[in-house]
């Protein structure tokens, strides 16, 4: 199966997009793929999620953003805020990807995020667990 993870696309964000086609290249993308994760900080307006998602059956949608900070969960959780080499410092280990196996089992990619911040914060958080990925240059955006 072929996943690609999307990190923050979100509108807040426009302004860091390559160009103006960025939005309809990840449209026409989502049919490259068996399933999309979209990692979605809720921190503003969804409208983009909603222009990639329409018509598209096979996403997932997953909370997941930045700034986490050992303190912020229960000691079991903190074993999972891990260090990220982006200027946030720390980055947290969601719980759906703490299974490598059932990932490395997949082709996964990854797109979006804004190079060096939040994309370096899931790449790390790839690497921590251990899965295969590759970076799909095309679908990230960068400051």
């Amino acid at each position: 199966m072929k996943i690609l993870f999307l990190v923050h696309v979100e509108e807040m964000f426009r302004d860091y997009f390559p160009d103006r086609m960025y939005v309809n290249r990840l449209i026409r993308a989502l049919n490259v793929y068996d399933q999309v994760i979209i990692l979605d900080s809720e921190v503003d307006d969804p409208s983009i999620i909603h222009e990639l998602t329409d018509g598209y059956c096979c996403f997932e949608r997953w909370t997941w953003g930045w700034g986490y900070e050992h303190g912020m969960f229960d000691d079991e959780e903190n074993e999972w805020v891990i260090p990220t080499s982006s200027p946030h410092e720390w980055t947290w280990v969601p719980p759906e990807l703490r299974d490598k196996d059932e990932w490395n089992r997949h082709e996964i990619s990854v797109g979006g995020g804004c190079i060096g911040e939040c994309l370096q914060d899931f790449l790390d958080v790839l690497e921590f667990v251990g899965i295969e990925h590759r970076v799909v240059d095309g679908y990230c955006y960068g400051i």
